[in-house]
């Protein structure tokens, strides 16, 4: 004789199944294995696009947990905490409303901020919660970490007509690849051990972010700066760095003409500069490394 489901998992399975036509507007969904799901972890989605005839994936991807509540999500296990700090891909939360057929997308990005303020082994809640035009910053001492207002709103149903459906998709897509592009940044900084996260100071639901020209002032750079990690920022700018004085030195290469004296003029100062910041940026790593370990042996 099959055993009764609980019915309130049975309705968390209902949730998740009602995700599936929604995500798939995004791109391709592929759910986790629940014998497998260690890491809270419902969806992943590769972001496709259709151009022609031909589904064409667009090399983004996140994964997403369904819920059927607006409930907080707590981490209070290392596991759980690991999973989370440690996955390379954005994780965002899901809320489906199986009476209006739809399904509300939160961000999780705040939780960088609590990550580089208290580090990965404090307990704290991912809260459902709107926090006016944008993200605000957790509740540090109490472990409370805001999702803000929802990124996403969709409709499980389908829009009457092609064009609708399309102008849909085209709207959800251009706002998560927004979304992903921001949080990539933020995982990339994390991954060198430089602790600054952007935080969108003001977005709309459905609308991508402006992450380029004037509207950059709508992201709030946090920046939670400490002595031990200036070695770190100096790796990472190293690269931009190398990148900036290659280009300058082939410029340098080049005939006059080519640019002009006055701006050849001006390469060539540039070229001197970036050389002096990566000579001192080396000299700065050097001095602390040398500084920790003479502590080491003290």
């Amino acid at each position: 004789m099959t055993k009764g489901i609980p019915w309130g998992f049975y309705q968390g399975n209902r949730s998740e199944y009602l995700a599936i036509p929604a995500l798939s507007k995004l791109g391709f969904t592929i759910p986790v294995p629940r014998q497998e799901d260690r890491f809270g972890v419902d969806f992943i989605v590769h972001l496709a696009s259709v151009r022609g005839n031909i589904v064409t994936p667009l090399g983004k991807s996140f994964s997403i947990q369904i819920k059927s509540k607006a409930e907080p999500l707590a981490f209070q296990h290392q596991e759980e905490r690991d999973c989370l700090f440690d996955s390379s891909i954005p994780f965002f939360i899901g809320v489906v409303s199986r009476k209006k057929l739809s399904l509300k997308v939160y961000s999780t990005l705040n939780k960088w901020c609590f990550f580089w303020m208290k580090g990965r082994t404090r307990s704290f809640q991912l809260i459902f919660k709107s926090t006016g035009k944008g993200l605000t910053a957790p509740d540090y001492d109490e472990g409370k970490v805001w999702t803000g207002k929802p990124i996403l709103k969709i409709k499980i149903q389908e829009p009457s007509t092609v064009k609708a459906r399309w102008d849909e998709i085209n709207e959800l897509q251009s706002t998560m690849i927004s979304w992903l592009n921001l949080e990539n940044q933020i995982i990339s900084l994390k991954e060198q051990q430089v602790p600054i996260v952007w935080r969108p100071t003001a977005y709309i639901t459905n609308h991508p972010l402006e992450l380029r020209g004037d509207s950059r002032n709508k992201l709030l750079r946090v920046a939670y700066f400490n002595p031990k990690t200036l070695p770190n920022i100096c790796v990472a700018a190293e690269i931009a760095l190398d990148s900036l004085s290659c280009y300058l030195k082939d410029s340098l290469n080049r005939e006059p003409q080519t640019f002009g004296k006055e701006l050849m003029d001006l390469i060539k100062q540039q070229f001197a500069e970036v050389e002096n910041v990566r000579k001192r940026s080396q000299q700065i790593r050097t001095q602390i490394q040398n500084q920790q370990a003479k502590k080491g042996k003290d």
